[in-house]
């Protein structure tokens, strides 16, 4: 095995690394945009039962326009999130697909090297018999 072919394993072991980490950042991404789009229902479905209890009891409909900012508020927070969220899981995808390209060259090169080697070594032991049936056909018989 040559330097160069050492080299290659070393690189594809380093990105495997980084194709593990990748996928790794993926998960909690995805785990944090799906936590945004559940917070972000929570918020939304706090506002139609709050306008629902409002409806139903007539003697609060002050206590909802009072807190319908709040809830609002809420809202835009939980959109803000989600939109983070899914940028930081666009980003990890990007990322995860980078890492497996690399992953992907350097793993051809290792097997484009392995069958130069091989091919190497093929016309040598063909030049040697070469060379010993020369050396048998000039030995008198």
């Amino acid at each position: 095995m040559t330097s160069r072919t050492r080299a290659l394993q070393s690189l594809i072991r380093l990105h495997r690394t980084q194709v593990d980490e990748a996928r790794a950042m993926m998960a909690q991404a995805l785990a944090e945009e799906h936590a945004a789009h559940r917070q972000l229902e929570n918020s939304q479905a706090a506002i139609e039962n709050e306008r629902e209890a409002a409806r139903s009891d007539h003697t609060t409909p002050d206590a909802f326009r009072h807190w319908l900012p709040f809830g609002q508020e809420a809202v835009e927070r939980a959109r803000d999130a989600l939109h983070a969220a899914t940028r930081a899981s666009h980003q990890a995808r990007e990322t995860l697909m980078q890492a497996n390209a690399a992953l992907k060259a350097a793993t051809a090169l290792l097997e484009r090297r392995q069958e130069e080697e091989k091919a190497v070594r093929a016309r040598r032991e063909l030049a040697e018999i070469d060379d010993m049936s020369r050396r048998v056909r000039m030995i008198p018989g």
